[in-house]
């Protein structure tokens, strides 16, 4: 039996439009944060053709125009053509109701989420303001940022913070661009990416030069260890020091990185080349929760706002969040699990 569709109203798609102009997103920025499901492995990210057939008013799967309403902060009903509803036969597969994918993956009744990956909701970040504050006044000096941590520390959660503050941060306009290059497979498909995301024909080298010199982008690359695969040549590390050099240059750079950039690209200096980011990017390094911001945390969650209210909010002991921040050993991503557990066994 064929999946459902529903379709956007022409007054939905204005609305949509709206929202997706006030986060400073592109098409594609959209279909990669469409999340699609729930449990343990939520599909996220959906093809931008699907995302340009909501925007054209074509008949879109249930689950994924819920998504895309959802990523843009709307009510799917009032975005759907009011003849569109499935019918009752046509209802969404049973692993899949709407009524869930409303909750994207959101349990109101343990405050500890999101337990895994990169948090992209601003309700969900926690502790990392001066982090924040400290990228925006070095990218505002002229300056391009290397965020060094250790895995699971929170990089990619920081870099989505500086993607959705950036409009309102950056004394200087620049559009943000994320690119997660675990999703890049070569040099090629990376020049693909960063074009496609910029809204430009596919180029590199002079033509790439030429192209984006009347544009002013803030590029975001996740897991920039990525570039030290054999995939990866000096050359397209070369050139984005080549575009990100000068006060007005067309890119400015936030990387993150588990090691030290000079670490990571030893072959620059082998070859008697200047390193691609040195005198490029300041680094900036995460460290771990202390005890007292791991207790700010654990005190934040349990009375957070978006939790379902009860007769009897769960609190945890003294020793619990001892020993919860003992075992976690300063790691956000183990607290998070730990506490989910401890919070668990509350509610069960």
């Amino acid at each position: 039996m064929p999946q459902p569709t529903l379709k956007a109203s022409q007054a939905g798609i204005e609305k949509a439009k709206t929202a997706q102009t006030g986060k400073g997103w592109s098409r594609q920025d959209l279909a990669d944060r469409v999340v699609v499901g729930e449990g343990k492995h939520p599909q996220i990210g959906i093809g931008v053709g699907t995302v340009n057939n909501f925007f054209n008013c074509k008949g879109v799967k249930s689950q994924y125009f819920v998504g895309i309403c959802k990523a843009l902060g709307l009510n799917w009903e009032k975005i759907e053509e009011p003849n569109g509803t499935p019918s009752p036969q046509e209802s969404l597969p049973n692993d899949n109701p709407i009524a869930e994918l409303e909750q994207l993956n959101i349990n109101h009744d343990n405050p500890f989420i999101p337990q895994h990956g990169k948090i992209d909701d601003p309700r969900f970040l926690f502790g990392r303001e001066r982090e924040i504050r400290w990228v925006f006044q070095t990218l505002n000096s002229g300056s391009s940022v290397a965020i060094i941590g250790e895995r699971a520390i929170g990089k990619s959660s920081l870099l989505q913070a500086i993607y959705r503050q950036a409009p309102t941060q950056l004394h200087h306009p620049r559009q943000p661009i994320y690119l997660d290059l675990r999703n890049v497979c070569d040099e090629d498909d990376f020049y693909r990416a960063l074009c496609d995301k910029a809204g430009i024909e596919t180029a590199k080298g002079y033509q790439l030069q030429r192209a984006l010199e009347s544009h002013r982008f803030l590029l975001l690359l996740d897991q920039v260890e990525k570039m030290t695969s054999d995939e990866f040549t000096n050359q397209v590390r070369g050139q984005l020091r080549g575009l990100a050099e000068g006060n007005n240059a067309p890119l400015r750079l936030v990387v993150s990185a588990r090691n030290p950039l000079d670490i990571l690209f030893p072959d620059s200096e082998d070859k008697n080349m200047t390193s691609p980011f040195r005198g490029i990017c300041v680094e900036e390094t995460m460290k771990q929760w202390d005890e007292k911001i791991s207790r700010k945390f654990i005190a934040s969650r349990l009375q957070a706002s978006w939790l379902t209210p009860v007769a009897q909010p769960v609190n945890f002991t003294e020793a619990e969040i001892a020993g919860l921040i003992a075992e976690s050993g300063g790691s956000p991503q183990k607290l998070m699990q730990l506490c989910y557990q401890t919070y668990a066994r509350y509610i069960n």
